[in-house]
């Protein structure tokens, strides 16, 4: 749910700022670390977040409803929620704001090339740079990096001159403008997170302080003439701004704190503060790493009124098959039956975290009012297991069709049940016969190199059987995590053979699943 793990991204992300924001007052002169790993963080986290619950979801293949089985039954949620319904428009907004971007930085580097066909190759104090009529001084390229200096910088003297050249080639050895490359990509790739933007920020500043560190750590007796020059650049009309480049001068809003730092005397950091921010920052990163996703948009007394989308990680499964059974033979409405009137309600289940259900209502008419409300009479006597969310019982909606059919009715709901997996009355489950034939099958479809690698599997699938015990389809229901596997599976089906399934006498077609098991043992 792309709203959902936005949200969680951004939350996450802003921890991380909290986080950097402690860190960086313990490592003077390399703050960039910092704001790198916090990037990294915001990036890695929300995407293993986001892999997690992919794993840990219902196969994409599983059918969209149950039906009677002779194993557990498996149901799946609805996607339709008040915040998945804002999907598709936070999935286009972030295209087109990425694209905005994406076309403004295009811009931008048309302008830098437009101007670099006006540079002129030079030297200053032996080094090779490049010469501008006003851009710089700043260090750009993406691959490889080159210093370009404004003219003023000839005329400014040896020790001004050696000071530019000694920031200039700090940035150059850090590779900054490669950093800064990388982290306006992933403003570019996730224009929606305020965390990365904080961070995009926070990092400039610190390239540009750690760098001034060092340069003061190489010329400790020009702090007073550094700052003057950083005063003069800054108040330059020559900055070039861009996402591969790292300048002298930065922003205006940031030559202040640059030079407070450079200036000021700030006190030492005592070891009991310094270790309150080490146990604020790992604290708020534990934080980003064990808070929970996002997993429901409100409580079973928010969500029970009708269905909406509810996640979870392990399905229900009812476990009371006998009970549902009896129910529907006795709430079948007598008229219909007696006239071979059947059909199939799609009903909609509330199911609390006890495996309770607490609420039933009719998704897809059968046509007939009686029927329907026979449906819906039925509903209350389902038992489930709870629904899972990372090991949590949570509540949840699910949808399960439920067919009435007679013995003279049988054709029609056959031609009905085929379209896919449904719950179908019976009084005598159906049962395999030819077990020889089926282990003959498994022996000739097990893949050769698995079992020659001591590899198997289970398969659980889903058989339609018509009412003569022919296997008429066959699909996965759980795969065995071996696509070899799986579709070995479906070459087996079609060879097993059953008894009819009975309804009160009567044979009628069923959807049933049973795990196909591949060992060498």
């Amino acid at each position: 749910m792309t709203a959902a793990w936005m949200l969680w991204s951004i939350g996450a992300g802003l921890l991380f700022v909290v986080a950097g924001l402690a860190l960086e007052k313990l490592l003077d002169g390399r703050r960039r670390w910092v704001w790198v790993a916090a990037g990294a963080g915001t990036l890695i986290l929300p995407a293993a977040r986001l892999l997690a619950n992919a794993l840990g979801s219902p196969a994409a293949g599983a059918p969209p409803s149950a039906p009677m089985v002779l194993e557990p039954l498996a149901v799946t949620v609805s996607g339709d929620s008040a915040l998945h319904s804002l999907d598709g428009a936070l999935q286009l907004g972030w295209a087109g704001l990425s694209a905005v971007l994406l076309i403004t930085a295009l811009i931008g580097a048309s302008r830098f090339v437009r101007r670099r066909a006006s540079w002129r190759e030079g030297k200053l104090l032996g080094r090779r740079v490049l010469w501008s009529r006003d851009s710089g001084p700043a260090v750009v390229g993406l691959v490889s990096s080159r210093i370009v200096l404004p003219a003023w910088v000839r005329g400014a003297g040896r020790a001004r001159q050696e000071l530019v050249l000694a920031h200039e080639e700090e940035h150059q050895k850090a590779r900054d403008a490669q950093l800064r490359f990388m982290a306006a990509a992933l403003l570019v790739a996730f224009p929606w997170n305020p965390a990365l933007w904080i961070q995009y920020h926070r990092l400039g500043l610190a390239l540009e302080l750690d760098c001034d560190s060092r340069v003061m750590r190489r010329w400790p007796d020009r702090r007073a003439l550094y700052g003057d020059l950083l005063l003069r650049v800054g108040t330059a009309r020559g900055l070039m701004p861009g996402v591969a480049v790292a300048a002298l001068a930065e922003q205006p809003s940031l030559l202040e704190r640059r030079l407070r730092a450079l200036l000021g005397k700030a006190p030492q950091i005592r070891l009991a503060q310094g270790a309150l921010l080490l146990f604020g920052a790992i604290l708020v990163v534990g934080l980003a790493v064990v808070i929970p996703g996002i997993t429901g948009e409100g409580t079973e007394a928010d969500i029970s009124g009708s269905p909406v989308f509810t996640p979870y990680t392990v399905a229900p499964d009812y476990v009371n098959a006998p009970e549902v059974m009896a129910a529907l033979q006795r709430e079948y409405p007598p008229l219909l039956r007696d006239a071979g009137i059947g059909g199939r309600v799609i009903v909609w289940f509330f199911i609390d975290e006890t495996g309770t259900v607490r609420n039933q209502v009719v998704f897809e008419t059968s046509g007939h009012t009686a029927l329907d409300d026979a449906a819906l009479r039925v509903a209350p006597v389902f038992r489930f297991t709870p629904a899972l969310n990372r090991d949590r019982p949570v509540p949840v909606w699910v949808q399960l069709p439920i067919t009435f059919t007679t013995g003279s009715g049988a054709q029609e709901a056959e031609a009905d049940l085929s379209a896919g997996p449904a719950f179908t009355p019976y009084t005598a489950a159906p049962e395999y016969v030819n077990a020889a034939e089926v282990l003959r099958a498994l022996e000739r479809e097990y893949p050769p190199l698995l079992r020659d690698a001591g590899i198997g599997g289970t398969t659980i699938v889903w058989f339609f059987i018509d009412r003569t015990g022919e296997v008429q389809r066959q699909e996965i229901r759980t795969s065995s995590g071996s696509e070899a596997l799986d579709e070995a599976a479906l070459r087996v089906a079609p060879v097993f053979r059953f008894t009819p399934a009975l309804n009160q006498g009567e044979p009628v077609p069923v959807w049933v699943q049973l795990p196909i098991t591949f060992t060498t043992n």
